[in-house]
């Protein structure tokens, strides 16, 4: 037997049309739905009188006319256990529109009708991408705009340009960062990357920087905050991470190279990323945080509905489209879904775990390991029970290790000189005193 669902309405019979109405709404804003007049809501067939068929049919047309825009639509008489029954088939809007009864917008939620209001609503007008702050219309006007921002963006775009300050207004509209309506009202977009004081006119334009000591967010050794334009933040991130992370010397023929703790190509696209697709509308900063063994960049929002975790590195979806294209024609992203792969060739290529994805909490979290990681499971269970000896005590011998698991001394030592082979312990002395400690280089077993 049928029940009611989130694409399915029983109504035994109408003596309310709103109640249609707010129904065809909300399936055409959610998945589309179909709603049968005489049916109960156990699913049992009661069936509509012959002689008011007819006039349910017009009723529902002109309620359903009333819904802006009208979605399409299907009116039909069915027969369901030897009664007939009138039936309304809704189809989903293009993810571009929506759809509203009465000025209200309704979303179909299980079985029921939800009117969308302040950040619900907005969630909803973001993912059918027909909301994004940076396309908003800001508070500010020309005087808000830094003239230096705007001619060294230009200058970096067109290097042959000649800036002209008296002509501010006609860059912003030919970048689609204002429209002349009558009046001059300017994008949110413009002021990512040109407002005057960007502290007050986009507070949320901010990075929290903190480097902990050890693995854990407890003792901070040092931080900063930081407010202002996307170019600004990227440059102010970039510089606390060289700070806080080591650079080690390598020896290329003749040449002496330095290399970064993390890849500097990740690093930056990691950045890019998190300031170029994060949700503006949120109040919350993006966060760099730095450990001894890793270091981790989030961004607040989650992924855009639609596009999967794991299908990262494959397709490309812009939350901020203007935002995007001003990072485009800086030669900051490229937007062929490139990034990441190449952010994980390059981990690999310096001899370092791929980067970790991952949504929590509101935010998205991209994770740079500096240590190599190695996976539990590929370890036999009682080299599995030697570390977790070596959690609680400093050192193993092979002689503790074959007592503890129950084997011969030399398949112990076997069992121990693999996971030196695989970097995660170390062996110390050479004679029968020799023991076993955690490598330095392993921080993390998964």
């Amino acid at each position: 037997m049928e029940v009611e669902n989130q694409g399915l309405e029983f109504k035994r019979k109408v003596e309310n049309f709103r109640e249609i109405g707010k129904t065809v709404c909300a399936f055409a804003n959610a998945n589309g739905g179909r709603i049968v007049i005489g049916v109960a809501d156990d699913g049992k067939v009661i069936g509509v009188p012959d002689d008011a068929i007819d006039t349910l049919q017009q009723r529902f047309e002109g309620t359903i006319q009333q819904v802006s825009p009208v979605p399409f639509h299907r009116i039909s008489v069915e027969e369901r256990d030897g009664r007939r029954t009138v039936v309304i088939d809704v189809h989903q809007i293009g993810q571009s529109a929506f759809c509203t009864y009465d000025g209200i917008v309704y979303y179909r939620t299980g079985s029921v009708n939800s009117k969308l209001s302040g950040r619900t609503l907005q969630e909803y007008l973001m993912n059918r991408y027909i909301l994004s702050f940076d396309e908003s219309r800001s508070q500010a006007v020309l005087v808000d705009i830094d003239l230096d921002k705007l001619g060294s963006f230009l200058k970096a775009r067109s290097p042959n340009i000649k800036f002209n300050v008296k002509k501010v207004q006609d860059y912003l509209i030919s970048l689609n960062l204002a429209q002349m309506n009558g009046t001059l009202w300017i994008k949110s977009a413009a002021l990512l990357f040109f407002a005057r004081e960007p502290t007050r006119l986009i507070p949320q334009s901010e990075v929290k920087l903190a480097r902990f000591k050890g693995k854990v967010p407890v003792d901070i050794i040092d931080s900063k905050f930081e407010g202002g334009t996307v170019l600004d933040i990227l440059r102010v991130a970039e510089d606390f991470i060289k700070r806080n992370t080591r650079t080690a010397m390598r020896i290329a023929g003749l040449k002496r190279e330095d290399v970064a703790e993390y890849p500097e190509p990740v690093t930056r696209e990691a950045l890019v990323n998190a300031l170029t697709h994060r949700d503006y509308f949120s109040r919350d900063a993006v966060q760099i945080n730095i450990f001894d063994d890793r270091m981790e960049v989030l961004s607040p929002g989650n992924l855009p509905v639609g596009l999967d975790i794991k299908l990262l590195g494959t397709v490309s979806k812009q939350r901020n489209p203007l935002t995007y294209h001003m990072m485009r024609d800086l030669d900051l992203v490229e937007g062929l879904a490139t990034g990441i792969p190449r952010m994980r060739s390059a981990m690999r290529k310096a001899g370092l775990p791929e980067p970790v994805f991952e949504e929590l909490g509101g935010f998205f979290r991209v994770t740079l390991y500096n240590k190599v990681r190695v996976d539990a499971t590929k370890l036999n269970t009682r080299q599995k029970r030697a570390l977790g000896h070596l959690k609680k005590n400093p050192t193993i011998t092979s002689k503790v290790y074959a007592e503890l698991v129950k084997i011969s001394h030399p398949m112990a030592v076997a069992d121990l000189n693999d996971l030196v082979a695989k970097g995660i312990i170390r062996k110390v002395g050479k004679t029968r005193g020799a023991y076993y400690e955690p490598a330095e280089e392993v921080n993390n077993i998964i």
